[in-house]
């Protein structure tokens, strides 16, 4: 059986499976996700897996190899069945996170639509009260001297005058009532508009709150997610290389699998590094375009949502190309810490970076994720692959900023760093 520590000083296998089984444990225990067919089990990996000395003296007899078979098959359909509870669960989670994110950032919104509605209106009231004082302020200086000098000194001119200073005091009194009202009325509804406003500012903290903590959990089960699918990439490929050892009864040895596994890794490697892109057009600010070349199909804005007809924020920009934009790849805005990589609901394959100070960018809707939870982006990295995943009507890049974690159009945005989309 495998040891605690290889010569080497690397960590075994058994210590790696324990890890990731306690990643596992802890994303279960945060997060539990109830399917068709019931709750999510626990891990059920075996405390071990073969060691090719194992394999080597299972091969002494037909039985101890048929056993043998038997565990290691059995363990390849426990991984197997782990990660695919590991990413059901992270799925529903980055559903469950990106539902009430959607709720928060609708709601902030229209807080802010009804504050300036009602800063519109105290406005329009105040306009209104100092117009009508002007025009009672005119009255008192003119007409109303004027009047009674005339009923004082009486004259020929007198009766030809007198209708009409009467009229035009009247019309003049009436137009200062209409604006008084006009201002009563302004005013009541910049009342009423704040009141909404305070209404809707009180529950913001709450929904705030709740899609930080779905947030969370969606991480903590993404992460957990990517440990099951490490263990599984890291032993599955042994595995089967032992597996196929003892069906075909031949001599091998770990060393021989390691030089298969150092070629295939310097191949991958060599394959990654010639299909690097070419960086963008990173401008003076220090900010790149996220999908250079794009123009945009939906600006930020309360919407119809096209793919289920609800009416709510749009809390960010669709950018594409007239033609490839699913695989195109997507850039890094600018550097900064992964917060989330992993499946978000409506936005399906979603990226957010936190670039500092209370700004963050996300992606929306990819194919395909090249970075992790955790990792640190430089300016112009590729992050992602574009594509039509989530709720999404076609190939596109959701591109949403965010200030202190609410949602803010970003063309204004980017165009004070420099960005313009088309």
């Amino acid at each position: 059986m495998s040891t605690t520590e290889n010569a080497g000083g690397r960590t075994s296998p058994r210590n790696r499976l324990r890890r990731m089984r306690n990643a596992v444990s802890t994303m279960i225990a945060t997060a539990v996700l109830v399917v068709s067919v019931g709750v999510v089990s626990g891990p059920a990996f075996a405390d071990d897996y073969p060691s090719w000395e194992d394999v080597k003296n299972a091969q002494s007899s037909e039985t101890a190899k048929n056993e043998e078979v038997a565990r290691i098959q059995g363990l390849i359909e426990s991984m197997n069945a782990q990660v695919a509870e590991a990413q059901a669960v992270a799925m529903q989670r980055g559903t469950e996170y990106q539902a009430a994110q959607e709720k928060y950032d609708t709601a902030d919104f229209v807080a802010a639509q009804l504050e300036a509605q009602a800063a519109e209106a105290s406005g329009r009231a105040d306009a209104s009260n100092k117009q009508a004082g002007q025009l009672a302020a005119q009255f008192a200086r003119t007409g109303g001297n004027d009047l009674t000098f005339n009923l004082l000194v009486g004259g020929d001119q007198f009766s030809n005058d007198l209708l009409y200073q009467l009229s035009a005091m009247s019309k003049l009194t009436e137009k200062t009532s209409q604006i008084y009202a006009q201002a009563e009325q302004d005013r009541n509804t910049a009342t009423a508009l704040t009141a909404q406003a305070t209404v809707a500012r009180d529950e913001l903290r709450g929904l705030a709150d709740e899609a930080q903590r779905l947030r969370d959990e969606a991480v903590a089960a993404q992460q957990a997610a990517e440990a099951a699918l490490q263990e599984q990439e890291d032993h599955q490929v042994e595995l089967q290389a032992q597996l196929q050892v003892l069906k075909e009864n031949r001599a091998a040895t770990e060393a021989d699998y390691q030089k298969g596994v150092e070629s295939r890794a310097a191949a991958a490697r060599a394959a990654a590094a010639a299909g690097l892109p070419t960086l963008p057009f990173i401008a003076a600010s220090g900010w790149a375009s996220p999908f250079p070349g794009s123009f945009s199909s939906d600006e930020y804005g309360m919407r119809v949502n096209p793919v289920d007809g609800g009416y709510r924020l749009h809390s960010g920009i669709d950018l594409v190309y007239g033609g490839g934009t699913c695989g195109a790849y997507v850039y890094a805005a600018a550097e900064g810490l992964v917060n989330f990589a992993g499946w978000n609901g409506g936005y399906g394959n979603f990226i957010q970076i936190d670039h500092g100070g209370g700004v963050a960018t996300a992606y929306g809707h990819n194919t395909q994720l090249l970075v992790g939870n955790g990792d640190y982006v430089q300016v112009g990295q590729p992050i992602s692959l574009a594509g039509t995943t989530g709720n999404s009507t076609g190939c596109h890049l959701h591109f949403e900023v965010r200030q202190n974690g609410t949602a803010i159009n970003p063309r204004p945005f980017m165009a004070a760093q420099g960005i313009e989309f088309g």
